[in-house]
């Protein structure tokens, strides 16, 4: 499947977050722009479905919240595209883009892409 030429520069990042459906574990955070961004999960993902996110953020970055639970941004992001990974095919990449991202989560994403990047 070929992609639309990128805006942004996509940023691999040094560990994976995760990532959720409301309670459900969906997959890991592989990479991330200011459009959107990559999963990898174990199971496929309805393509044009907006799904509502949630993403747990590292425990090293300055957050708000006094406990571990506190420690996500949520937001709604549209499936681009699920196909099996390349190299190991039990597993699943999926692209989003951004659908509904506030002020904060943002911020809290351009924090993600600046400190957090593979360099």
């Amino acid at each position: 499947m070929k992609h639309a030429p990128r805006e942004h520069q996509r940023v691999y990042l040094t560990f994976y977050l995760r990532v959720f459906e409301g309670d459900n574990f969906l997959g890991f955070l592989i990479d991330i722009s200011k459009e959107g961004f990559m999963v990898m999960s174990e199971f496929v993902l309805e393509e044009g479905k907006c799904y509502s996110l949630k993403m747990k953020i590292p425990s090293s970055m300055e957050w708000k919240g006094k406990n571990d639970t506190d420690r996500f941004i949520k937001f709604r992001a549209r499936c681009k595209y699920s196909e099996h990974d390349e190299v190991d095919k039990e597993f699943y990449v999926n692209g989003f883009e951004f659908s509904e991202l506030g002020e904060e989560e943002n911020f809290i994403i351009r924090k993600l892409i600046d400190e957090y990047r593979l360099r």
